[in-house]
């Protein structure tokens, strides 16, 4: 099956930040991802228990992820960012209004 990926606003500003070799890499998270939707990626707990996320740790990335509202094969990206004390996860929550 393939899913769509779809950013928000703020995720998609995330991603036009980064430097040609961090888009190579999250791009290639991203095919993962529409390619095996949720069943890609590791479960993230507390608030954001509803969402997953994609490690690059060599570059210190986290793309984090959940299903869409909209659809069953929707994926939206919600943050890409470092992990730098766990801010990456934070931006996710104060994002989601958690």
């Amino acid at each position: 099956m393939s899913y769509k990926i779809k950013y928000t606003p703020a995720s998609k500003k995330d991603y036009e930040k980064l430097d040609n070799s961090q888009k190579l890499q999250v791009r290639k998270s991203l095919k993962k991802i529409e390619e095996f939707g949720l069943d890609t990626g590791q479960p993230l707990r507390g608030k954001l228990a509803d969402c997953k996320k994609m490690k690059h740790k060599k570059l210190g990335l986290r793309v984090i992820f959940k299903q869409s509202d909209l659809g069953i094969e929707i994926i939206e990206i919600v943050v890409i960012g470092k992990r730098n004390e766990k801010e990456v996860y934070r931006e996710a929550e104060k994002r989601l209004g958690r």
